[in-house]
């Protein structure tokens, strides 16, 4: 981890971006269920992404991917695992980690999990 940047620093980039994406989503919710959204603000964060009723809204699936992402991201920064690759347990720089503080896979996994993804075709 390069010297110049803290752990610090680095929860502090994490828990912004959770905060951001949570209450990015739940604008974009509001306007599309405004209950549904009253609910979620009565769960804990955490359990958003996999909320049952949230599946009538496809719309919403690249956020929810996101609210995921961010929901490992906190869950690794809590036992300790952090700035590993989720594939190969490589150590992630601080710098590639500031840059998007939900990052789960070093480079060269990265790339073979893009390849192994399912291409989705739509009409």
């Amino acid at each position: 981890m390069s010297s110049n940047i803290t752990e610090c620093e680095l929860e502090q980039r994490l828990l912004a971006v959770a905060e951001e994406r949570r209450h990015h989503f739940l604008q974009t919710l509001q306007q599309l269920d405004a209950a549904l959204a009253a609910t979620l603000q009565a769960m804990p964060a955490d359990e958003w992404a996999d909320y049952p009723p949230l599946a009538a809204w496809p719309q919403l699936q690249p956020q929810l991917n996101a609210l995921k992402q961010v929901d490992a991201a906190l869950c690794q920064w809590q036992i300790g695992l952090y700035g590993l690759c989720s594939d190969c347990e490589a150590e992630l720089t601080a710098e590639q980690l500031l840059q998007d503080p939900c990052r789960q896979r070093c480079d060269p996994c990265e790339q073979k999990y893009g390849k192994a993804q399912p291409v989705s075709w739509q009409l």
